[in-house]
């Protein structure tokens, strides 16, 4: 049985690592516990709590001199030491999580320390969940976390030097990571180290992670993946002991992605030509357009256009204002002898032909673009990082695109069964909107905030003589302004327009636009990151402002009332 005492930090001050910031702390207790550990859980925010639990059940030899949780050596008016190092000079297998918290939010939290102890063990550490920030945790063996293992903040640390085995990892808000190659992870997402993760170019993988109720839907999901999740719900799940996370089996199915499209990142004819065979663009059609983020695409097949243009096989990439990238596939002469050349065109034989790879980009001053140029990694480096961060973007666009297709579009579908015409008209006709969209050719009267959301709504009517069906828009600022834009450029809109005049039921038609002010589009069905936010933004506002149940009292109505709602609309 492993046993426990509180000690003077400084008496295991050589376990810390250099640099540690509780070198600097002469005066802070730790809890050295000796000999491999098998417990319930782990809270770093109130270790002592948890030894008492331990000792009291037997999990734990309290050693001598360790009364309750004070040690012998502490002066009797002492009311609680704060455990500032929980040492583990063994391995440590927790059935449930370890856990530390950011500050308290003055509900019932008061007095829970500012911060976390910092966590060292001498072996390996196996949780079922790991939910820490403000804390500092190394582990001299392997890590092993058999479903969610969430890093977030700047003060903290994560270190393992053995072998880092985990179901789903997050790590963001520029927690230090120290990991050893030996690193198996089955869902990532990584904000700190800059790789390729699943939320790289869009945080709406978070909502095929997790369950709604773990999510900030009324988030616009432009400020990273932890301003997407509610922490202290992510906190109370894996505390109560469940899994924050959802399964695998259900998280692929939530986010199919067509790993096999292509080879590697590099911008290669292969990969090219990959991205232009794929579904993403329709049967029969030579072209697709997506955007994500600042940075929109259009896909193009060789084909002669409607003015009679012969197009290329090529990949045209914009960086709102900042870069122009063009990617083309052509057919290329052979290089060969001049005889060979004579001959052929004597037995008028095509010439033989190879395809070639052809980049160029133009870079935007002031707004304005500047002239194309050739584009390669030596002559300008610069542009050569922006073109395949950019490029890699439509890669995952069109990854998971595929998958979208290959599971038969169950996005699309539940965005069809979820957002129906009737579904739309009860929503529109709460009593909110009657208050707040009075007129939809008014600013001041077409819509308001809630949260990162603006929503509005139109109902049938007349305007000028002409009859307007009902309408549903969302829209959220996405970026920053550029020299030259329009008031309110940088608004994303979703909009959702009921037809009737038709028979049978009503159709809703889904359009989307990157840019306030821009021709909206229907939204594709391979579009799994646009379609996951509008059904997150439709159910979250659903949630927010539908009438309370008469049992919530006055407390769950004020936290239902508008957010932001002075703010101007979009446009």
């Amino acid at each position: 049985m492993p046993s426990a005492r509180i000690c003077p930090l400084a008496e295991v001050a050589h376990h810390l690592p250099a640099g540690s910031p509780l070198l600097a702390a002469p005066g802070a207790w730790a809890l050295h516990i000796t000999g491999d550990a098998h417990l319930p859980q782990l809270d770093l925010d109130d270790p002592l709590a948890d030894l008492t639990a331990w000792v009291q059940a037997g999990l734990m030899d309290a050693g001598p001199g360790l009364h309750g949780v004070v040690h012998a050596g502490i002066p009797a008016t002492s009311v609680s030491p704060r455990i500032a190092l929980v040492l583990i000079d063994g391995s440590l297998h927790l059935d449930g999580a370890l856990a530390a918290h950011t500050e308290p939010d003055g509900n019932g939290e008061a007095n829970r320390p500012a911060l976390p102890a910092h966590l060292v063990i001498t072996g390996d550490l196996h949780a079922s969940n790991a939910v820490l920030a403000r804390t500092h945790l190394h582990i001299h063996g392997a890590l092993h976390i058999a479903d969610l293992l969430w890093c977030h903040g700047a003060h903290g640390t994560l270190a393992v030097q053995g072998a880092l085995l985990v179901r789903v990892a997050v790590f963001t808000g520029g927690h230090a990571l120290q990991i050893a190659p030996a690193e198996q992870v089955a869902f990532l997402i990584d904000e700190v180290r800059g790789g390729s993760h699943l939320a790289e170019f869009s945080c709406e993988a978070v909502g095929a992670l997790f369950p709604p109720a773990l999510l900030r839907r009324l988030s616009d999901g432009e400020h990273g993946v932890a301003d997407l999740l509610d922490r202290r719900a992510v906190l109370a799940a894996v505390r109560s002991g469940g899994s924050a996370a959802r399964s695998s089996d259900d998280i692929a199915a939530a986010l199919p992605i067509a790993d096999d499209v292509f080879t590697g990142t590099d911008i290669s004819i292969g990969n090219l030509s990959a991205a232009l065979r794929s579904p993403v663009i329709p049967h029969k059609q030579f072209t697709a357009t997506g955007w994500f983020g600042q940075t929109d695409f259009l896909l193009c097949r060789k084909h002669v256009d409607a003015d009679g243009d012969a197009r290329d096989d090529h990949i045209h990439i914009t960086v709102w204002k900042t870069w122009d990238f063009y990617l083309s596939v052509d057919d290329a002469p052979v290089r060969t002898g001049l005889r060979a050349r004579l001959g052929a065109a004597a037995r008028l034989r095509r010439v033989p032909t190879a395809p070639r790879l052809t980049l160029a980009f133009r870079a935007y001053a002031a707004g304005l673009p500047g002239p194309w140029q050739p584009l390669d990694a030596a002559s300008h480096p610069e542009a050569w990082q922006a073109c395949h961060h950019a490029w890699r973007g439509v890669l995952d666009y069109v990854r998971r695109g595929v998958g979208q297709h290959r599971a038969h579009y169950p996005l699309h579908r539940r965005l069809q069964a979820e957002m129906t015409a009737a579904g739309i008209e009860e929503f529109t006709s709460l009593p909110v909107f009657a208050e707040r969209c009075s007129d939809w050719w008014d600013d001041a009267h077409n819509g308001w905030w809630e949260g990162d959301v603006w929503l509005g709504a139109r109902q049938p009517c007349m305007h000028h003589g002409v009859p307007w069906a009902r309408a549903l828009k969302f829209s959220w600022k996405n970026g920053d302004d550029a020299p030259g834009d329009a008031p309110d450029t940088t608004h994303s809109t979703y909009q959702m327009d009921v037809d009737e005049a038709r028979e049978g039921p009503a159709l809703v038609a889904f359009t989307y636009a990157q840019r306030q002010g821009e021709p909206r589009e229907p939204v594709p069905p391979c579009a799994a990151d646009h379609i996951a936010r509008l059904l997150r933004f439709y159910h979250g506002l659903q949630a927010h402002l539908r009438p309370a149940p008469p049992a919530d009292g006055p407390a769950d109505a004020a936290h239902r009332a508008p957010l932001n709602a002075t703010e101007a609309p979009p446009g």
